[in-house]
């Protein structure tokens, strides 16, 4: 090849239909831009003169060098640079086939390793220059240069394993959520699994973290740990920013710090006691007896409320995975105005606040939830008289746990099978159940107990998976048990007077069953006094839901929120399982959700002791 090297001006050069380069051959001329004004032209163009009608003209078109064509021309446009700009070119001499040294050019040019890239980085970085400034020089984002300067911070030991094809860039990737790179050696090197994927890596790095999908971390605010001194580790590679805190005892402190000053305005409310936790134990609570609220909404706003609820529920079954920003500010007014109403009917006697209180706690979603109206445990002897009789409104406020009424009404039907099926074999607890339910009757003007004494049976496999659930199953089987036993109903009462005290007791236990009824319905009243006679038996059961219960993607995960599934596993099983399964559409979630939490004994609110 035979070339003469000189400068032709810019506006003397075009592109020449020889060059190669037919696919992407505008790709990214911004960063080529940034980075020749930054550095100039380090690599000559190849062109060839230009002939017009047979003769030379003094225009040249490039053979080699397109993209660098490009990015002076828009550097020019720009006023970066002059129109007439003296480009280095190394004119190419008759006989030479343009095509082939095109070919040449581009097949034979090697692209950079990228930890080489890294390592350049880093050291542009070290030699003073901010991230902002090498973004600026190379025409790149800032984010990406950060992303690099944290690549080039991993264990030396580790980049050399990525620079012999040892791992992948998302595992190399994985490692930059620690500073310290002794760590990072030893959850590649140490791993007795062999290498880890790039999630692995993450927890085994972040074990003693807390991620910023924790509800302490949400309570609190990243900001405010930062102000106070803590450290944060951000994963520059997340695509939502998400990132981790070091500091986990400081977390602690803030948020009792935060609990603290927010369970002020509670307590001024004039209730006798309160307590701060830092989240709810439905154990502990259980153990609580209840003092309920009256209802102070009027008819008008009953029904308003009534209609809000509907509305929300509808909106909530019709919504797609992603719903859409008029689609969620809806749903925000909506669960304003629910709120405000539901607080408002939410209304408690100076006397009541005397002698009980309240608990105060960081809810799932990071925000402060607050239980009112709790009798402690030594003070419970006194609280049904006081509290029998008080009846709230027909229109009922939608809980603040996210769950729908259609499904607050089929775990309910989940639960009511599940006592059905723990009474049949406890005919002491059957005994009481119908003694309770006829002395209510008889003795106190009748109220509506969980025991229907008209002897309607509620169908319970009319509820989605509770037809086929374990409990039925038991229920079933002892009623054909006693099919099969009883006689023609002209012989029942004789053969009923010969019966043995010990199957007099199982029959009875399962008649009694078959009539409980535990479900909340859509317009119940929330303080009905049959929910409170279930939990009762629920307690004299001792009924553990997560026997008879499995939250499943059908069941339960399809219908919640992503909120409500992630909640449910950091809960269920941790906070680093939930975010890992964070970016994943719903339906790929809620499978995920299924997979963590089963066998972990997690139970939505509605079926832990006590409805919710």
């Amino acid at each position: 090849m035979s070339a003469t090297l000189t400068t032709i001006p810019l506006s003397k050069l075009q592109r020449a239909q020889a060059n190669v380069r037919k696919t992407g051959r505008d790709a990214d001329v911004k960063s080529l831009a940034a980075s020749i004004e930054a550095h100039g032209l380090l690599q000559n163009l190849t062109v060839r003169p230009v002939a017009a009608n047979g003769k030379a003209d003094d225009r040249y078109e490039v053979i080699a060098g397109g993209r660098r064509l490009a990015a002076l021309r828009k550097l020019a446009k720009s006023k970066r640079i002059a129109k007439d700009f003296p480009v280095p070119c190394s004119v190419l001499a008759d006989g030479e086939r343009p095509e082939e040294l095109s070919l040449a050019e581009n097949v034979q040019r090697l692209p950079l390793h990228a930890a080489d890239q890294f390592d350049a980085f880093h050291r542009l970085h070290h030699e003073g220059l901010s991230a902002g400034e090498i973004a600026a020089r190379f025409g790149i984002a800032e984010r990406l240069v950060l992303q690099r300067l944290k690549l080039a911070a991993v264990s030396p030991k580790l980049v050399d394993v990525y620079r012999n094809d040892g791992m992948t860039l998302e595992q190399l990737m994985a490692f930059t959520v620690s500073g310290d790179p002794e760590a990072q050696a030893r959850a590649w090197f140490e791993n007795p699994y062999g290498h880890p994927s790039p999630a692995a890596i993450r927890r085994a790095l972040t074990a003693a973290m807390v991620g910023f999908q924790d509800r302490r971390v949400r309570f609190v605010g990243v900001a405010a740990y930062e102000a106070a001194g803590g450290e944060v580790i951000r994963d520059l590679f997340s695509e939502d920013g998400d990132g981790y805190l070091a500091d986990s005892t400081l977390l602690d402190r803030l948020v009792a710090e935060k609990l603290t000053d927010q369970a002020k305005a509670i307590l001024a409310e004039g209730w006798s006691w309160l307590e701060t936790l830092p989240e709810v134990d439905y154990g502990l609570l259980a153990r609580f007896g209840r003092v309920p609220p009256t209802d102070g909404l009027s008819d008008q706003e009953t029904s308003r409320l009534s209609e809000l609820c509907d509305r929300y529920d509808g909106l909530v079954e019709s919504l797609d995975e992603d719903p859409s920003k008029e689609q969620s500010a809806t749903l925000d007014a909506l669960e304003a105005e629910i709120e405000a109403l539901s607080k408002k009917r939410e209304q408690w006697s100076d006397a009541d606040k005397a002698k009980a209180g309240a608990i105060v706690s960081v809810g799932h979603d990071g925000g402060l939830n607050v239980v009112r109206g709790l009798v402690k445990p030594e003070a419970r002897d006194g609280e049904s008289d006081g509290a029998k009789g008080k009846k709230s409104g027909n229109g009922t406020a939608r809980p603040k746990d996210g769950i729908s009424d259609a499904l607050r009404e089929t775990l309910s039907a989940h639960r009511t099978a599940a006592l059905r099926a723990e009474l049949v074999d406890r005919p002491d607890v059957a005994f009481s159940v119908l003694l309770y339910t006829l002395v209510v009757e008889l003795f106190f003007g009748g109220d509506e107990t969980c025991l229907k004494v008209t002897l309607g049976p509620t169908d319970l496999s009319t509820y989605e998976g509770v037809g086929e659930s374990r409990a039925m199953q038991v229920l079933a089987e002892r009623q054909r048990a006693w099919v099969e036993r009883l006689p023609a109903k002209d012989g029942l009462w004789d053969w009923l007077l010969r019966l043995e005290d010990e199957d007099e007791s199982g029959l009875l236990a399962v008649c009694v069953a078959m009539v409980l009824d535990a479900v909340r319905r859509k317009h119940d009243r929330e303080d009905a006094p049959r929910f409170a006679d279930a939990d009762r038996v629920a307690l004299a059961l001792a009924l553990d839901m997560s026997q008879w219960w499995q939250p499943t993607r059908d069941g339960y995960f399809d219908h919640v929120s992503k909120e409500q599934i992630l909640a449910a596993v950091a809960e269920a099983k941790s906070s680093q399982a939930s975010e890992n399964i964070a970016r994943l559409k719903k339906p790929a979630m809620a499978a995920k959700a299924e997979e963590f939490v089963k066998a972990t004994g997690w139970l939505p609110a509605p079926l832990r002791q006590g409805l919710q």
